[in-house]
């Protein structure tokens, strides 16, 4: 339910926020919403406020990893991948 719901709001240090985020990317990626091709998903954190809009707006991988998800874990992810019968 919180992978496809319009909006999501986590907590930045949270693993399972993190992949929570991740499902919302690669089901924005796969339905094209809003963002996609951005990285941008409609997903904010309400504590630290600092980090606030992190997942609202592209941010290159950075440190610490295991803090958030990024973008290129669901974008491009099956690009090579040929489809059977096609």
């Amino acid at each position: 339910v919180a992978s496809k719901g319009r909006v999501f709001f986590g907590t930045y240090f949270s693993t399972f926020t993190g992949y929570i985020n991740r499902m919302r990317g690669y089901h924005s990626t796969k339905e094209k919403l809003d963002g996609h091709e951005a990285g941008k998903l409609k997903s904010y954190y309400f504590i630290p406020l600092d980090r606030k809009y992190e997942m609202a707006n592209y941010y290159p991988v950075h440190v610490p990893i295991w803090g958030r998800e990024f973008p290129v874990g669901w974008r491009d992810i099956d690009k090579d991948v040929e489809l059977e019968g096609q």
